[in-house]
């Protein structure tokens, strides 16, 4: 005889699954945003290997420059809101580390109960935001001023140009993540954006092209280990000949090869 779930018995199921599903979420949200930070203490380094391409003079010339980036947590201070900051110096190196470590920036991370934010050249931006889970998004570039990379490149797509208008959200929360240095469990990957527009290029050759994609990859207890960023245009000839094509940007890619 075929068993039959009764009324009552059927209810429990249910309740059972629907209580599965609230402790595989609990689970989640127990992640703390701070566990995702390089250790906060003076002495704690991660070193990356750091892989840049950058367009100049129009995109007539485009430069790639790989360098050892060393980050080093050197000392504390307080920022404008009277928050306690831990001091981060960037060291860079040729890529077989042979070379002296030269300082080329500073920057603070400042933990707070809810969000894991970074200072860099007085701007702030949110990295990290409580809960951690792929249902929360954010706003981690609000502080950010209007065309903050326009000095350096002359963006017209607006995602380029306004970070402001990026939605933070989490992928693969709580998995596995594999670089060249090893795989790493506990990660989150947290996308800023991505975004493009009439890619393939070789497809419409004359027509304006773009991409905006950032993202970063933290593992616990750590910090960050990976980062990619694609901010660039592709801007077709011009009609008339008078112009060929050319591309504005940069592209950034680094991954983590020690911590300790």
């Amino acid at each position: 005889m075929r068993n039959k779930l009764t009324l009552p018995a059927l209810t429990v199921a249910v309740l059972l699954m629907v209580i599965g599903c609230r402790k595989t979420t609990d689970h989640y949200s127990n992640l703390n945003v701070k566990d995702y930070a390089m250790p906060l203490q003076v002495g704690r380094a991660i070193t990356y290997r750091l892989d840049s391409l950058t367009y100049y003079f129009y995109g007539q010339l485009d430069t790639v420059t790989s360098y050892l980036a060393k980050d080093s947590i050197e000392g504390t201070e307080t920022d404008n809101l009277g928050r306690t900051g831990f001091v981060v110096e960037r060291y860079l190196n040729d890529t077989t580390g042979t070379g002296p470590w030269n300082p080329t920036m500073t920057y603070l991370i400042i933990p707070t109960a809810s969000t894991l934010e970074v200072m860099e050249n007085n701007i702030r931006f949110v990295k990290l935001a409580a809960p951690i889970n792929e249902s929360n998004n954010w706003n981690g570039d609000a502080y950010v001023p209007t065309a903050p990379y326009q000095d350096n490149f002359d963006y017209s797509s607006n995602d380029n140009k306004n970070l402001s208008n990026w939605d933070f959200t989490y992928l693969n929360v709580n998995q596995h993540f594999s670089i060249g240095s090893g795989t790493y469990d506990s990660t989150v990957t947290v996308l800023q954006v991505n975004d493009s527009s009439d890619l393939p290029i070789f497809l419409n050759p004359n027509s304006f092209a773009s991409k905006t994609y950032w993202t970063e990859t933290y593992a616990k207890n750590i910090g960050m280990i990976y980062r990619h960023t694609e901010m660039w245009e592709y801007e077709p000839p011009t009609a008339d000949g008078s112009q060929t094509s050319y591309y504005i940007g940069f592209k950034v890619t680094m991954s983590m090869i020690s911590h300790n």
